[in-house]
Formats: C-alpha cells, sequence, structure tokens
C-alpha cells in the first residue's frame, strides 16, 4: 500500500503512514503517487518492523471523538483502540500517532505519573505471543540500558497491559535523518560534519559497552529541532561477545541499503559493519544518494561486495579531499582496510575540526586554550609557520656540555655593494645559508633567522642598513649575541666576490674574511668556504672547531636556484605574503624535485592559506623523501607534518626529538613551550621558556609568553615580573603590537590579583594603542576585558556599551571564535544582572558556535553555565540535563579543575531535587577531586555541602563535623565572603540541631553581622531563620516568630521564593502550635503547588509534612495521613 500523502510504501493493514502520519483511510488525501524504487525493505527475523519514533513531522489525525470510552480510566486497552485522546492503562494518555509497521505502531504519549511526555512502542498483541518477538524486545533494552550517551534515544522500560507489550522511551521532537536529506537535499559540510560527529560518538559509547546496532540506516537516525542527532532503535543489535552468526531463521538480519558486506555473506559482525553502514549514511548525507545504484535491492547489494564505492567527489567536487578520505576508509571492503574502531574516525574527524586553531600555533605568538580567550587576545597581530634551520648535534659522548654556549653568533643579512637589482636577493639569502652552513653545537649557537629577522624589524633595519659599531652593539643587545658576521657582496664581471667582518664583541677582535664565486652557479662553494672561514675565526679551540665542522649541516638540496626560491619564499612568509611564498616554494621544487624541506613549507604554506588536502599531499611528500635526511631536518619535517594534520601528540613528539638532537636550540625550546601551553600544561611550558630566557634574556616574545604561562600557572606576581620586562624591551624597540600585548597581559595579571583599577589602566592603555594601529582584534579582545571590569566595578552601563562594541566588531571581522567567546561574557553578564533570558540566548548561540568550529572545552564551559541558568531558573531537570552533557565532555578532556566545577552542579543539583543519596555521591567526589588538586578552599565547600545533606538524612552528628571543618579552614583563609557567612550560619544551625543552643548563638549572630555587611538578603533571610528554629528548640516558638516574619521579609527583598517558601513554612509551624491549624491549610496547600513548580522537592515533603500536622490537628485524620505518606514519598 502507497500513503496518499508522502508516496512511501506501507504495510498492508496499517492505518497510518509510519513516514508522515497521514491517514491512510481518508477519501480526502490526494491521489496515491508511484514508489520511490530506490526504498529498500528491511529483512529481520520477523518480516515487519516497528517504524522508529520522532515527532515534529505531520501528526496523524485526532480521531475526530476524543476518547475513547473503551480506554476511560484503567481499563485493558485492545491495540485498534490506540488513538490520539485515549489512554494506555492509568499511565500514558496518547497523543499522536508518529508511525506504523506491521509489527506494530509508536505514539507520541504523556506519562502522566512523572509527567513527561514519552515514545510508546505498542507491539501486535499477535506478535507479541511470539516468544521471538518478545525475545527480540528485552534484548532491545537490554542492550539499549547498556549505552548511557546523550545522542542514543534512552530506553525507559518493557510494559505490559492487558495483551499489550510496549517500550516506553525518551520523545525527540523532530525528523529522521532520511526525512531530514529529503528536505534539504545533498548537505554540506559544514552541515554534515557536526551531525555526522554526534552520531559517530554515540556508536562509539554503544562499541565500548559491547554493542553492534547491525541496522544503521537513516530511518533509526533522529534530528531534534536543535539540530542533535540521536540513534535508535536496538531491537536487532547484538552484544560483541554474543556467540552466533548473522542469520537468524534463515534470514539475514538488516536493512539490504545499508547492510555491510560481510553482514550479506553471512559473517559474524563487529564493530566495523555499523562503521560501513556509518559510511553509506555519511555518504548519502553529502551526495543525496547512495554509492551504488541496480535495479533491486539485492543487486546493490552484491555491487556493495564486489566493487569499491567511488568517492563522494565524483558527485560534489567541492567536497574537501580529508572528509572524502574519511568516507572512503569507512567504506572500505576489506574490514582490515577499514577504520577498526569509531575513536579512529572521530580522530580523524577532529584533526579537521581544529585545523584552524593549529593553523594559528606559531612561532612568533603562540595561542592558548580556548577558556583563557583574554590571554589569547592579548597576542593580537599576525601569524607566520615556523621558519627553521637545522641545527647541530649534541657534544660526543663522554664530552661535558657547557651550561651556556660559548659564542653565541649572529649573522646579518649582506649588503648589495654593486647595486645591481638582479643580485638583491643574495643578501638575505647568504645569511640564511650561511646559519645553516657554520653549524651550531652545545659550544656554539646561532641566532636563529626568524629571531634576526624578527630584531631587525623591531630596530628598522635591512639588508642595505648600514651597520655601525653603535648599530652592531643595539642588534647583539637584542639577540643575546656575543659574536657578529656583516659584509658585503659585489658582482666584478661575472664573477662574485663575497667581503665578510667576524666582530667578537667580548673581546673586540675584528677578523676580515672573503669567498669569491667564479659565477652564479659556483655561489655554493663559496658559502661553503666563508662558513669554515667563520668557523675558524671564533674564538674556540681546534678541537671545538673541528666538532663544529662535522656538526655542520649541508643544504639538502644541491642546487643554488633551488636554494635561492626557497630563501624568497621564507622571506615573502615572514611577510604574511603567503600567495607569493606559495610560488617561491613551488619554483624551488621544480629546481629541486627532491627538495624534502622546500615541500614541507609548501605544505605549510598551504595550510595557511587554508588548502588542507593540498597541504597534506605535499607534507607526506617531503616526510617520505627525509628518511634519509640528517635527524634535526627529518624530525623538523615531522613536527611540521605533525602541525598540518594537527597531530598535537605527534608534534610534540616530534620536537621532543628535536630537542634531544638540538637541546642548546632556543627556537626548539620556545616552540616546545608553547605547544605544551597550547595543551594545558603549563609546567614543562615554563620548563621550556626557562631555558630560552636562560640563552636570551631579552627574547620578548619569550617574556610575554613566560608571563602568560605564570599567570595560567596560578602565579601572577611572577607572571607580571616577566611582563615588566618585557615591556621595557618592547618600549625601547618602538614596537607598538608588542606593546600593546605586553600591557593586555599585564591587565590581567592584575585582575586575577583583585586589582581591578590597575587592570583597567593596562586594558585601557592597550586599547589605545590597538585603535592607533587599527588593530580590530585587539581592540574587541581590550573592549571584552573592559567590559569585566567595569561590572564587577559596579559600572554596568558601560560595561554593556564596551561589550556590544566587542561583538559587534568580531562580528564585522568574521572572528567566530571571538564572537562565541564574547557572547559567554555577555550571558554571564545578563545572568548576574537576572536577566536570565538574555543570559540563555547568549550561552545558547555561544553554543552553537563552539560545536561548529568543533570547541569540546568551551562547549562543555555553555552547557555548564545553561545548566546554571536553568538551576536559578528552578528548571532542575533542564539543569541537570545540560549540567551532565557538561559533565561527559569535560571528563574526556580530563581537565580536574573543570571536571570539579559540574560535579559540584550535579550536587546542587540533586540536592535541589531531593535525591540526597546521588547528591552525597557527587559531593564526595568533588571533595576528593577538590583534595587531589590541592584546592583547600573548594574542599571546605564540598564538606560544608555534605554536612547540608547529611542534616536533611537525620545524621546530626556526621552534619555537624563536616560543617566544622570546612568552617576552620575558612577560618584559616582570612576570608571574608559568602561563603563565610554561609558556613557561619549552616554551622549554627547545625550546633542548635545537635542540642547545643547557647553555642549556636555565637555562630548565628556572626555569620548575620557578615550577612548584613555583604548586604545579601538571602543570607539574612536564611540566618534570620536559623535563628527562628535555634529559638524554637530552646522551647521558646513565641519569641521565633518576629524572626521569621523578618526572614520572609528579607527573602521578599532578595526575589528568593525558596527562602520565602522556607520561611513561610516556619511561620505555620509555629501557627499550628499556637493553635490555628484551620487557618494554615489553605495556604499550606499554595505553598506545597509552589514548592512543586520550583521543583524543590525537599520543600514539597515539608509542605506536606505541615499540612499533614496542620489537618490531624484538625481532626481530619485521612487527609493527614495521605499529606505524610506523600512526604514519605518525596523524601
Amino acid at each position: 500500500m502507497i500513503c496518499p500523502r508522502c508516496g512511501r510504501p506501507t504495510e498492508k493493514d496499517s492505518r497510518f503512514c509510519a513516514g508522515c502520519g497521514a491517514s491512510l483511510f481518508d477519501a480526502s488525501e490526494p491521489t496515491p503517487v508511484a514508489p520511490d524504487p530506490s526504498e529498500s525493505p528491511t529483512l529481520i527475523e520477523d518480516p515487519a518492523e516497528i517504524p522508529t519514533m520522532v515527532g515534529g513531522t505531520a501528526g496523524a489525525p485526532d480521531g475526530g471523538n476524543g476518547t475513547s470510552s473503551a480506554l476511560a480510566g484503567g481499563a485493558a486497552p485492545s491495540y485498534e483502540a490506540l488513538r490520539p485522546g485515549s489512554r494506555l492503562g492509568n499511565r500514558y494518555a496518547i497523543l499522536s500517532v508518529l508511525g506504523e509497521g506491521g509489527m506494530g505502531a509508536v505514539y507520541k504519549a504523556q506519562d502522566l505519573g512523572l509527567q513527561r511526555t514519552v515514545a510508546l512502542k505498542v507491539i501486535r498483541p499477535a506478535l507479541a505471543a511470539r516468544p521471538s518477538v518478545l525475545e527480540r524486545f528485552k534484548r532491545e533494552i537490554l542492550l539499549a540500558s547498556k549505552i548511557t550517551h546523550k545522542n542514543v534515544v534512552r530506553i525507559h522500560d518493557l510494559g505490559e497491559i492487558g495483551d499489550l507489550r510496549f517500550i516506553s522511551m525518551a520523545y525527540v521532537e523532530g525528523t529522521d535523518l532520511e526525512a531530514y536529506i529529503r528536505r534539504e537535499g545533498p548537505l554540506s559540510p559544514e552541515k554534515a560534519v557536526p551531525l555526522i560527529r554526534q552520531i559517530a560518538e554515540a556508536l562509539l559509547a554503544a562499541h565500548e559497552a559491547g554493542v553492534v546496532h547491525r541496522d544503521l540506516k537513516p530511518q533509526n537516525v533522529l534530528i531534534d529541532n536543535g539540530g542533535n542527532a540521536y540513534i535508535a532503535d536496538f531491537g536487532i543489535s547484538r552484544s560483541l561477545d554474543h556467540g552466533g552468526t548473522m542469520t537468524e531463521t534463515g534470514s539475514l538480519v538488516g536493512t539490504l541499503a545499508y547492510m555491510s558486506p560481510e553482514q550479506a555473506r553471512g559473517e559474524t559482525p563487529d564493530q566495523r559493519s555499523d562503521i560501513y553502514s556509518f559510511g553509506l549514511i555519511l555518504y548519502e548525507m553529502l551526495t543525496g544518494k547512495l554509492p551504488f545504484e541496480a535495479d533491486n535491492p539485492l543487486s546493490v547489494l552484491m555491487k556493495r561486495t564486489q566493487h569499491d564505492a567511488p568517492s563522494v567527489r565524483v558527485t560534489r567536487k567541492e567536497i574537501p579531499g580529508w572528509l572524502a578520505e574519511v568516507v572512503a576508509r569507512a567504506l572500505e571492503r576489506d574490514t582490515a582496510a577499514r577504520y577498526q574502531s569509531m575513536a579512529e574516525v572521530i580522530r580523524d574527524l577532529d584533526r579537521q575540526r581544529t585545523a584552524v586553531a593549529w593553523r594559528r600555533l606559531v612561532r612568533k605568538r603562540m595561542i592558548g586554550a580556548a577558556a583563557a580567550v583574554v590571554l589569547v587576545a592579548a597576542v593580537g597581530g599576525g601569524f607566520l609557520w615556523l621558519s627553521r634551520r637545522p641545527s647541530g648535534l649534541p657534544p660526543p659522548p663522554g664530552e661535558q656540555a657547557s651550561t651556556t654556549p660559548l659564542v653565541a653568533l649572529a649573522i646579518l643579512p649582506f649588503r648589495n655593494a654593486s647595486g645591481d637589482p638582479q643580485l638583491a636577493w643574495l643578501g638575505p639569502s647568504l645569511a640564511e645559508m650561511l646559519s645553516t652552513d657554520v653549524g651550531q653545537s652545545s659550544h656554539v649557537r646561532t641566532v636563529p633567522p626568524d629571531r634576526l629577522h624578527q630584531v631587525l624589524a623591531d630596530l628598522h633595519l635591512d639588508s642595505a642598513s648600514e651597520f655601525d659599531d653603535p648599530t652592531l652593539r643595539r642588534v647583539a643587545e637584542f639577540t643575546s649575541a656575543t659574536t657578529l658576521v656583516s659584509g658585503q657582496f659585489a658582482r666584478l664581471g661575472g664573477q662574485v666576490r663575497i667581503d665578510a667582518v667576524l666582530r667578537d664583541l667580548k673581546s673586540g677582535r675584528t677578523s676580515a674574511l672573503k669567498a669569491e664565486a667564479p659565477s652564479e652557479k659556483d655561489l655554493l662553494g663559496a658559502v661553503d668556504r666563508l662558513a669554515q672561514a667563520i668557523r675558524g675565526g671564533l674564538a674556540l679551540s681546534p678541537a671545538l672547531v673541528d666538532e663544529l665542522k662535522r656538526q655542520s649541516l649541508k643544504p639538502s638540496s644541491t642546487s643554488f636556484q633551488a636554494l635561492r626560491r626557497f630563501n624568497d619564499g621564507i622571506a615573502l612568509a615572514r611577510q604574511g605574503n603567503h600567495q607569493d611564498a606559495l610560488k617561491s616554494f613551488g619554483a624551488a621544487i621544480r629546481e629541486d624535485p627532491g627538495f624534502a624541506l622546500a615541500l614541507s613549507r609548501l605544505g605549510q604554506t598551504y595550510s595557511s592559506l587554508g588548502y588542507d588536502d593540498e597541504a597534506e599531499k605535499a607534507s607526506r611528500k617531503a616526510v617520505a623523501l627525509s628518511e634519509s635526511l640528517p635527524p634535526q631536518e627529518k624530525y623538523l619535517i615531522a613536527a611540521n607534518h605533525a602541525r598540518i594534520v594537527n597531530d598535537t601528540a605527534k608534534a610534540i613528539e616530534s620536537y621532543e626529538n628535536l630537542a634531544k638532537v638540538s637541546p642548546d636550540d632556543s627556537d626548539v625550546q620556545f616552540d616546545l613551550a608553547s605547544l605544551y601551553e597550547a595543551t594545558g600544561d603549563y609546567g614543562k611550558a615554563h620548563d621550556h621558556l626557562a631555558r630560552v630566557l636562560e640563552r636570551e634574556p631579552k627574547y620578548v616574545d619569550a617574556l610575554l609568553a613566560s608571563g602568560r604561562v605564570d599567570i595560567r600557572r596560578g602565579n601572577p606576581q611572577g607572571g607580571l615580573d616577566a611582563l615588566s620586562r618585557a615591556l621595557a624591551l618592547a618600549t625601547q624597540l618602538d614596537n607598538p603590537e608588542e606593546k600593546a600585548a605586553i600591557l593586555q597581559a599585564t591587565g590581567v595579571a592584575y585582575r586575577v590579583m583583585n586589582r581591578p583599577e590597575e587592570a583597567l589602566r593596562n586594558y585601557e592603555d592597550s586599547l589605545a594603542i590597538k585603535r592607533r594601529i587599527n588593530q580590530k582584534r585587539g581592540i574587541a579582545a581590550s573592549l571584552n576585558e573592559i567590559a569585566h571590569i567595569q561590572a564587577s566595578l559596579g559600572h554596568r552601563d558601560a560595561a554593556q556599551a564596551s561589550f556590544d562594541e566587542a561583538l559587534k566588531i568580531r562580528r564585522e571581522i568574521g572572528d567566530k571564535k571571538g564572537v562565541g567567546g564574547t557572547l559567554i561574557d555577555l550571558g554571564s553578564f545578563y545572568d548576574d544582572k537576572g536577566q536570565h533570558d538574555q543570559a540563555l540566548k547568549m550561552y545558547k548561540e555561544s553554543l552553537q558556535i563552539q560545536r561548529e568550529v568543533g570547541d569540546e572545552s568551551t562547549q562543555a564551559l555553555c552547557l555548564n553555565n545553561i545548566g546554571s541558568v536553568y538551576f536559578s531558573q528552578g528548571k532542575y531537570d533542564d539543569a541537570l540535563t545540560y549540567f551532565q552533557q557538561a559533565l561527559q565532555l569535560r571528563e574526556k578532556a580530563k581537565d580536574p579543575g573543570d571536571i570539579v566545577e559540574t560535579v559540584h552542579n550535579l550536587a546542587e543539583t540533586d540536592a535541589k531535587m531531593g535525591r540526597f543519596g546521588q547528591a552525597l555521591s557527587q559531593y564526595l567526589r568533588a571533595l576528593d577531586l577538590r583534595r587531589t588538586i590541592g584546592d583547600k578552599r573548594g574542599a571546605a565547600i564540598e564538606s560544608y555541602s555534605l554536612g547540608t545533606i547529611f542534616g536533611f538524612q537525620g545524621r546530626l552528628g556526621a552534619a555537624l563535623k563536616s560543617k566544622e571543618e570546612a568552617l576552620k579552614t575558612f577560618r584559616e583563609l582570612g576570608e571574608r565572603s559568602f561563603w563565610t557567612a554561609e558556613i557561619l550560619g549552616g554551622y549554627g544551625n547545625a550546633l542548635a540541631e545537635a542540642g547545643r543552643i547557647d553555642e549556636a548563638g555565637k555562630s548565628l549572630d556572626d555569620a548575620l553581622a557578615l550577612a548584613r555587611e555583604m548586604k545579601n538578603d538571602t543570607l539574612v533571610s536564611q540566618t534570620l531563620r536559623f535563628q527562628g528554629d535555634r529559638l524554637g528548640f530552646r522551647g521558646d516558638p513565641g519569641a521565633a516568630r518576629p524572626l521569621y516574619e523578618r526572614a520572609l521579609e528579607a527573602a521578599t527583598r532578595a526575589g528568593d521564593r525558596e527562602q520565602a517558601l522556607a520561611a513561610r513554612l516556619a511561620l505555620a509551624k509555629v501557627a499550628i502550635r499556637d493553635g490555628h491549624a484551620a487557618g494554615e491549610v489553605s495556604g499550606l496547600r499554595e505553598s506545597a503547588r509552589e514548592a512543586d513548580a520550583l521543583g524543590l522537592r525537599y520543600l514539597c515533603a515539608m509542605c506536606s509534612v505541615r499540612l499533614g500536622e496542620a489537618l490531624a490537628a484538625a481532626k481530619d485524620v485521612a487527609g493527614a495521613r495521605n499529606e505524610l505518606e506523600r512526604a514519605l514519598d518525596l523524601s
């Protein structure tokens, strides 16, 4: 039978279409259309299946007659009578039909007991009588329950009412992936990759739980209205450790259109079968069709077992090469060549999702973690890939290396004395080649060309400049050089003559050196001879000169023209002219196709321009050619390749290898520090920067990086020391961009030290420079930080204006990450003002950006913040959902500081919901994490929170001890804050509950004084109530009444509905004891409704207790019993 609305084939006995929900019996529907010939059946152990549950598509009709009388109350329903408006037993109200198949139907229903919307998969009674069918549905529950992941549809239970068997599960408002592709057409990579990654994570979770899906297809992937993907229908799944084959009752199991070749052959499946189906889904998402076509599904399946899938780029050439490779590897017919796990798939997806960030991992200014966005922004400016010359080997075995090299050599660009423009290229190229050819060892350090180039640019010098003695000494000062080489060259007929001067600044000795080349093609020999002369002129023993000669590196190309083009490319890349650099590196490779380092630099340049496929291709060729090269060049090429393919761990490994053969190379140490900083390993970053600064104490970039790392390590004063030295040097060099970056980082240090006025002054000085040089990205970063300080000082209008301008600039320049960061800050700003809806809007927009750019760390931050807003609004179920998602990402990142924050939030939420057992477990975990990371203050807060839970559970001794330990820590810290007042009040309350009435008075008085000093009416209300409770415990409820009244007034001023409810309950308790029970019943019922609406389970239970007391006093025994039983259920 064909659906008259969407044309989808349906089962002959179906009442509604499984695709669109349309009635199959309505004569007013359009004329049926022909079925889609590409539609292929599902083959399972029974000849029909139930469609996947999904909402938000065209729903089934209401039926027209309202509630069926046959289903009223708790009567056992019939399968045929289930329709919108009916009930399934006493618990479920049927809202609509989501779909129907030969095995049964799926309904959208309201769970009346838990007040939530669910999907009900109801089995036809005739089939439910079959043991095999029932076993399938039990297996679906069993296997799905093993998988805990946000992108797997959660199954709640298998139910039975009369002869109906059904599964209740989470309801997804949206559509399935098949309909989504039909509606949207082929998806762009930007749309497809975030969805496919969610599917990949869900599959990984299933496989890690030991479950193979076996029937993965677009119909079993749901897309909600927020663009999130969910895997459903584990009905024919199998445990990975289950025996048997894929043939059951003589039938193949799965859907032909999405079946792997090995499934088609009847082989035992494992996770790789799911990976093949996953590849087919990805292929279809990107192209709108499956890779094989034939007259019927079985012919398609045969093609799949005999032929490789065509590339997605055959259909859509604009698909990036890396993504096409992911699809191709997932669709390998040979399981050994296919991805072996979903973790491998996710790794390849994430390499590209982080490519933008990796392109900014550069030598001069290294970007760190997203969470430290202000420190990142402090850097600002343009970015270049690292330019590196090969460097020397470590000293021979048995020879002791000195801590500091005897000679620090800087080779300056040579001047074109003849003025011949055709030789202009030779000046900087000579210096580059000599730096390589002279060599480097533990006794001689050559100033890296990049470092020297930066200093010369800061001093406004180039190869045409006159290097007189004062200028040379200034260059030496900022490069920490002890020996300088400068000179000139000239063409004399066809001959090229090079004259150089070697200056030993320690001794004042100078040496004149020269080399001649009969023609340009002989320049390599002349460079080699000049390098030998420089080695001979250094203040070294003959043995050390011989060592240096042995460790010098000849260029990896013997073509002088190739080296010339290569050095041209390096110079252009330094200037940010990557298009022309690309041409120069290409020309170098044409001169010498085996020039591995030129290929590596070509790959880097492609990467800088965003051509990822070409970058990886060139880099892989460089790696292949590097096998026979010296270790230094080989490791450098390997490190560059790791950066191009976004493999952080491999990049660090390669640089560590480079550091072993070049332990005195400052560039290697600097880049290692930058990599470690980017991964959050600030200890190692600090150690490597210390080695750099030991050799080059005036290296401004290293001082800036050292200050930044110290701040991140929790040592802002140490950071200020490094930053003040960097600022003095940047001022001397008249480098405004560097100065602005240092001032910004200095502002961060003062902010961390809680010195807002000084922070603001530095931020504003930085902003003024950035406005002058029109550095828009930096302007936005400074405005963002200024807004924080303005808000903390109470200047909210100014803060709003600063945030708005920062956001506007970041949107204008297309700084997506920056936009995401500012949105988070704005969310916090609105949340602090109590504008929760605006805060949610900011956080959710940022969350979408973080998902698009693949930043899981900041995704977790957004999820955590969204949970906090929902918590503030009393929407605890929503808060719990977002906190759980945040925790999942943070546990994946393994940062205990982030993990403990979310664990604490989950505990707080569980406590509000009256789930004290879960809260206790979470608080204990948080306490352990705080102690692990040495957070004494945080541990005290967790200990206090544990005491609160113990108090709710009636464990008064444990509550008192936990709160006492917390108070002791805060007294040792000498802190006077919100938490100090909270802990003082809570400790006083615990003393009173334990019968230590007199001792309680002092703590409660101190808490109230501090709460009033802080002008915190919420704390004032809570402490006044605790004081009233203390008087009640002492037997003086009359004296407690005015305290409870004042507590209610303070809570009302604060707008704190929870504290107001608690105060009203306390007043009701006094009224009941005073004999006014009847007058409290109505108010207590209203309070119960309000507590329930706020999701405050504990207060709901207390309302029932007080209401039970009031009803008992009013002689309504039955009513009292009901309320007290309800209180027990809630507790």
